[in-house]
């Protein structure tokens, strides 16, 4: 099925993946910029985006190649900056913020209202960027190890300890979020296929390999009592993929969207919100359609 989607475009400019929140009714949407600098905006509607701070943090890693030229000119090395988006949540405590910083370390940061506030810099390192999710009134991080291994933790009093190295293997960054009294683990196997996984009794049961593939990282949000699962698939649509009494076989859309990288999620009033880097390098943001 295909899904036409009204977007409000924001005239910003992005190299990575969008994210989005709602805390009290606002949307909020952060980005790394052209620059690698981390920014976020917000808007009362989800229309109208204002008050952008561009934060002094950067998110990015860095991939040397050597290329071989000849057996007398020997080889070429080259060094090219990836930049890694950044991952936004909200519930009535707050905004907070999670990103990949210098030396591949995790960051977190809780979001006051002048965009400003103190990084706490993890030892967890990653080559991706990392998920950030709330529980109740604490936050889960997720995050792949530089093993390739996903990885989860629980916030205590806001503060991270060591993570739960899980089985589970990617290339790139995992989706979590609260359903319920548990958690949902979505991840991209080796094999291009999109995962989930549950928690049961505080750890996690079996997988559950769905039909749907990509290049990138998935996204997902609870909606009423159902499951979003968002993905770039591999002809660079955006797809949407709604949960109906916890089967992933129904209700899946391909969108008219394409992006070059994973798109975001969130609920607003509701109603789930689809955010997404066009192909122009603008971030785009749309209420999914009942």
């Amino acid at each position: 099925m295909t899904m036409d989607l009204v977007a409000n475009v924001i005239d910003e400019r992005s190299s990575a993946a969008p994210s989005v929140a709602c805390w009290q009714d606002w949307l909020y949407l952060g980005w790394t910029g052209t620059d690698t600098h981390v920014n976020v905006m917000s808007s009362p509607d989800g229309l109208n985006f204002s008050g952008k701070v561009r934060l002094p943090h950067t998110s990015y890693r860095t991939e040397t190649s050597t290329t071989s030229v000849s057996a007398t000119q020997g080889s070429s090395t080259s060094t090219r900056t990836m930049s890694l988006p950044p991952s936004l949540i909200a519930d009535d405590s707050g905004v907070d913020l999670a990103w990949t910083g210098g030396g591949r370390h995790l960051n977190v940061m809780g979001l006051r209202p002048d965009g400003a506030g103190g990084a706490v810099v993890l030892d967890e390192t990653s080559s991706c960027a990392p998920a950030l999710a709330a529980f109740g009134r604490e936050r889960i991080l997720a995050w792949t190890g530089t093993d390739g291994h996903v990885n989860v933790t629980v916030s205590q009093a806001r503060r991270f300890g060591p993570g739960q190295r899980l089985d589970a293997k990617t290339s790139v960054t995992p989706a979590v979020c609260q359903l319920g009294d548990g958690l949902v683990l979505a991840w991209t196997g080796t094999d291009r296929h999109v995962n989930m996984m549950f928690s049961e009794n505080g750890g996690f049961g079996p997988g559950q390999r769905l039909d749907a593939t990509t290049s990138d990282a998935p996204a997902v949000c609870q909606l009423g009592d159902e499951l979003v699962l968002a993905w770039t698939g591999t002809d660079r649509h955006v797809n949407v993929l709604i949960s109906q009494g916890g089967s992933f076989s129904a209700r899946s859309w391909r969108s008219d969207a394409k992006s070059s990288y994973p798109p975001a999620l969130c609920v607003r009033q509701g109603e789930a919100h689809l955010a997404w880097t066009g192909t122009d390098g603008r971030p785009n943001i749309a209420r999914l359609p009942h």
